[in-house]
């Protein structure tokens, strides 16, 4: 009896990569392999007028920063740690603060 194995190709221009092959048996091993993350909306705990901190760690890069319902720019905040973060401005005590990230598993 003989087993199929379908295989999922790609070739690339001969300044990239020229081909790459992957049976589909190799994706669903790096699919169970993998761990999905959750999207996280919540309201963050205020350390100060610029520092806050998430209830849970996050994905580096992912941090979505909402004053007032809307959406801060990404280059006005800095990490300090998977919980922690800066923004640029002070945000006043009856200002809406809200974010929303990608769960670190």
């Amino acid at each position: 009896m003989s087993q199929q194995v379908d295989i999922i190709s790609a070739t690339f221009t001969e300044t990239e990569i020229i081909s790459v092959n992957f049976t589909v048996v190799d994706i669903l091993h790096y699919l169970e392999k993998t761990t999905t993350t959750e999207l996280i909306t919540e309201v963050p705990v205020r350390l100060s007028s610029i520092r806050f901190q998430t209830s849970k760690p996050f994905v580096s890069g992912t941090i979505k920063f909402f004053l007032n319902g809307l959406k801060e720019k990404q280059a006005d905040l800095t990490e300090i740690s998977t919980t922690i973060f800066e923004i640029a401005e002070a945000v006043l005590l009856d200002d809406y603060v809200e974010v929303e990230y990608l769960e670190l598993t």
